[in-house]
């Protein structure tokens, strides 16, 4: 990590501001005011009764079925999944897709382009996209490598329906066994962090489920850092730190990244590779990149401050809508406090299914 500025443009650059040319569009709130669109009266419950379940059966049961995946329950002015309801607790409204691409772009711009970094054959046939989300980045594969088969699974069927011919997306538990009719060279997993209750069981469901030769990577956040300042007391840290706390409550932790090479290990993956990058609070690195992904990482998290808190903080930890408003903002002031030198952790884990039979990848 570069030495720390405190200025708020790239160098060389008069125009860099929140939406470079070729990027997705970002919200970003200024005041505490814009932290919550929110229903004063709390969560709406939807009424199981208007599923379109019962005597239906044939075609018109599946569009009963379809209808009621797409009939998301709604909190505080935003919407969640009701496919399995209550498993994943941040919204799959449109502010969260715009927000699930802008962290794509984040990401291609942390690997320099690449969609992933494990060493996968040009002769795949399969690949599993878990937790795909709008799926931009299955499709993105699916078009570099036209002879997969991509499948992108998710509990919101939030994908784009203008696709490659070579990638389908299916509404799936990742943490249910899994179905499918085959197995795969590559599974890619990013961003699941607070999704499963047991990482362990999902790793070892993913080997069984991978060709002897084929691959699995993790993408995921981890911890907040700083080099050289001592962060605990910001606010952008004690928010982080509540967000952990809550998941932990229901027993989906969102501090697993830092663990998941150990995992695949435990699993019997080999050639087992775990990188580390940084992604700046916000835009106080010197460095030209470092400093272009530290304000791409700043959009990000300031959508991620009304996602990952307005339901786990209320709901699971029992806080009001105003305690969360609060935490909110002195979060939001240190995202765009450039004297703050912390970063976020990107673990990037990948491993090998041992060769066992002549079936799957090739070397």
């Amino acid at each position: 990590m570069s030495e720390a500025a405190n200025q708020d443009n790239i160098p060389g650059d008069t125009g860099v501001g929140p939406n470079p040319e070729g990027a997705p569009a970002a919200h970003e709130a200024d005041n505490a005011d814009d932290i919550l669109d929110a229903d004063q009266d709390g969560p709406d419950v939807l009424d199981d009764g208007d599923s379109g379940f019962g005597s239906e059966t044939g075609e018109n049961w599946t569009d009963s079925l379809a209808s009621s995946i797409r009939h998301y329950r709604k909190a505080y002015g935003r919407t969640y999944h009701s496919f399995k309801e209550g498993k994943y607790n941040v919204p799959n409204d449109e502010q969260e897709q715009n927000r699930l691409d802008l962290q794509n772009h984040l990401f291609m711009l942390t690997l320099g382009g690449k969609l992933h970094l494990a060493p996968i054959s040009e002769n795949i046939h399969n690949c599993l996209d878990i937790g795909t989300g709008t799926g931009i980045w299955a499709t993105d594969f699916a078009d570099a490598h036209p002879n997969v088969k991509v499948t992108g699974t998710d509990l919101s069927p939030i994908q784009a329906t203008w696709v490659p011919p070579n990638v389908e997306f299916l509404i799936d538990d990742a943490e249910e066994p899994w179905a499918f009719p085959e197995k795969f060279d590559f599974v890619h997993a990013r961003q699941m962090v607070g999704s499963f209750a047991s990482w362990t069981k999902f790793v070892e469901t993913a080997y069984e489920g991978i060709s002897p030769g084929g691959w699995i990577e993790l993408q995921d956040i981890g911890i907040l850092a700083s080099d050289d300042q001592d962060i605990t007391q910001t606010g952008i840290n004690q928010w982080y730190r509540t967000v952990a706390k809550a998941f932990d409550a229901i027993g989906r932790s969102v501090q697993t990244a830092e663990h998941h090479a150990e995992m695949l290990k435990a699993a019997g993956f080999e050639e087992i590779h775990h990188e580390v990058f940084k992604w700046p609070l916000n835009t106080w690195p010197k460095d030209r990149k470092m400093k272009e992904i530290g304000l791409w990482s700043r959009e990000n998290m300031l959508d991620c401050l009304e996602a990952w808190s307005i339901v786990p903080f209320t709901q699971f930890l029992g806080w009001s809508l105003e305690e969360v408003q609060v935490s909110q903002a002195k979060a939001r002031a240190s995202l765009h406090d450039t004297s703050i030198h912390a970063y976020w952790k990107i673990h990037i884990v990948y491993g090998r299914k041992p060769l066992g039979t002549a079936e799957g990848a090739q070397a």
